[in-house]
């Protein structure tokens, strides 16, 4: 291109230039073009490209006042900062339904080594949930710095008692001068709680996560739960004239997964299934499944963001 305009120039050297300013894509820049009544040897081929040099200038002088760095500097990939963004979900199904999915596509053959990306096992699971026939419970997510712990709660303190201490009544001594009176009684006529306790109920994801060397290995500590207040036990009953007090305490229930394990970023990975609450007894349904599932993502600070894809619409016939 610069030979081409180069060439340009010496066949209009001769002519009287005359001052314009040209505007292309928002960009104005003072040009000298020569005046065209005075170009009567000059080749049409030098003047097309003239104007096809000046159109590829403006061009790229556009591109590049669009680009734009967050962090206003050249910084190699390699060297900008990253995080891990983790999340857990917790999807229900039946035990039937959970078996099927984990069951061997050839039961004579089974593999021996199995692929650590779960996302086809993933994309099972949201059919499943489109159909109504598995149910995500609840999702929890984090981003942490590699080597640094991050926890994340949704939670209610439930407190309750756990120690009372025993009714009691103190009568006052009577008067040492005077008419005598009737002595007045103090004290608490019902036990009376002493020593609390306080359960989060609801769900807590604790994690450590760590990015390997290589860059997209990722190896996870981790501890995500769901507590459930489940009922209500009665230990004992106090009565007496003043009063009645039933002594109840709390039932929880906990699904709990404490691992370590070692994915890829961007893949879904199974780490760990639990039994689900009965609403109705109390204890484990075991005829249902929560799956726990686990992503982790590399977030780099001061990615630009992708710009999307014009798709030109599809005429309709």
């Amino acid at each position: 291109m610069g030979l081409l305009i180069g060439t340009l120039m010496r066949e209009i050297t001769h002519h009287q230039p005359t001052p314009a300013k040209v505007a292309l894509k928002g960009l104005q820049f003072p040009l000298r073009i020569p005046n065209l009544n005075s170009m009567k040897l000059v080749n049409p081929l030098c003047l097309f490209l003239f104007l096809l040099s000046l159109v590829w200038t403006a061009s790229a002088r556009g591109q590049d006042a669009d680009a734009f760095n967050p962090l206003g500097r050249e910084v190699p990939l390699e060297e900008m900062e990253k995080q891990l963004r983790i999340q857990v979900e917790w999807i229900e199904v039946s035990h039937e339904q959970y078996t099927a999915l984990l069951a061997e596509t050839d039961s004579t053959r089974p593999v021996t080594y199995k692929p650590s990306n779960d996302g086809p096992l993933r994309e099972d699971l949201s059919a499943l949930m489109k159909k109504g026939e598995a149910k995500l419970l609840d999702t929890m997510m984090v981003v942490a710095r590699s080597g640094q712990r991050a926890k994340v709660e949704s939670i209610h303190e439930y407190i309750y008692p756990t120690e009372y201490d025993p009714p009691f009544l103190v009568t006052s001594p009577p008067p040492k001068d005077g008419p005598p009176a009737k002595p007045k009684e103090y004290g608490n006529r019902l036990p009376i709680p002493a020593a609390f306790e306080t359960r989060h109920v609801g769900s807590t994801f604790e994690v450590d996560p760590v990015l390997g060397a290589d860059g997209i290995t990722i190896d996870l500590n981790m501890s995500p739960e769901i507590v459930y207040l489940a009922d209500h036990s009665m230990w004992g009953t106090y009565k007496s004239k003043e009063g009645e007090l039933d002594i109840q305490m709390p039932t929880f229930y906990t699904m709990k997964v404490t691992t370590q394990v070692t994915l890829l970023a961007g893949e879904y990975f199974l780490f760990g299934a639990c039994s689900p609450l009965n609403l109705e007894s109390g204890m484990p349904d075991y005829g249902r499944k929560v799956m726990v599932m686990v992503k982790a993502d590399i977030v780099v600070t001061g990615l630009p963001l992708e710009e999307p894809k014009k798709t030109s619409a599809k005429k309709k016939e």
